[in-house]
């Protein structure tokens, strides 16, 4: 994580989860609201409203100083994955866990403050992508989850770091960003990374030897399992990969940018109520 100079902004596109209508009708509200208070607002679809222009975060020429995420960490991975340009994501929580979010769906006051008084940051998070011979590659804000397609045995995984060879059976792994690290690793007893951490955390599940935990530098690698996987990003794109084809981890892409109202590196195991 990297703290910014804020920048000046002046317009928002407004998006919500897309299977809550609470979080709909919240995301609708704020746009008012926003609107109201001299902000120039757009709604990004599946989101509708005959009040406000409608686009898309597909579009390369999106022309909005910040996006605002209505709902919970899945909508915010869900617009972090779809945006092609890089506009700053600020995260209103309504409903789900809501660790990524910055603020609440009553702190909105707060947050035009903030923002007219030019008082946040710009929180950069690093990104991954997993691509193999037969996929195209898929951006990952949280992690890739490499699991094995069959149930009834441990298979065997190479990983190729850039100066180490890891061959072991196991039935899969996890490969975290600093973000991503307090989700599905943490949960199966791994630690976390400080978000301001450039590393990647691989995880290996049910290791026939017991292989830790592993903090790496941000680098690119790849992998091979000797048997069909599927590789799973941020618990929202699923594709299969067949036995012995390489499976390429991309460190070099572009970051997620946050707006922030603190400065905190460990805003996330805050998060937890620790």
């Amino acid at each position: 994580m990297i703290y910014l100079k804020s920048i000046k902004i002046r317009s928002f596109g407004i998006t919500s989860k897309d299977s809550d209508i609470t979080a709909k009708k919240a995301a609708l509200n704020i746009a008012k609201t926003l609107q109201k208070a001299g902000f120039n607002i757009k709604i990004i679809s599946p989101l509708v409203s005959s009040a406000y222009p409608i686009i898309s975060l597909t579009d390369n020429n999106l022309d909005v100083d910040c996006i605002i995420s209505v709902g919970g960490d899945g909508t915010i991975l869900k617009t972090a994955r779809q945006l092609k340009k890089q506009i700053p994501i600020l995260g209103i929580h309504k409903g789900g866990k809501g660790i990524l979010t910055e603020l609440k769906h009553n702190e909105i006051p707060m947050l035009i403050e903030q923002i007219n008084n030019n008082n946040y940051v710009i929180d950069k998070r690093k990104r991954i992508s997993v691509s193999s011979k037969s996929h195209s590659p898929v951006n990952a804000l949280n992690e890739v989850y490499i699991e094995r397609s069959e149930k009834l045995r441990a298979i065997t995984y190479e990983i190729n770091l850039p100066s180490t060879v890891i061959k072991n059976r196991m039935d899969g792994l996890i490969i975290s960003t600093p973000t991503g690290s307090t989700g599905h690793s943490l949960s199966l007893g791994s630690s976390m990374l400080s978000e301001d951490l450039s590393a990647l955390l691989i995880t290996p599940i049910a290791p026939i030897s017991r292989i830790p935990p592993i903090a790496i530098p941000i680098s690119n690698f790849s992998l091979i399992a000797h048997s069909q996987t599927k590789a799973i990003i941020d618990g929202q794109i699923e594709f299969t990969v067949p036995a012995l084809e390489k499976i390429i981890i991309n460190t070099k892409i572009s970051d997620t940018i946050f707006i922030r109202f603190s400065d905190s590196t460990l805003r996330q195991l805050t998060s937890f109520g620790f």
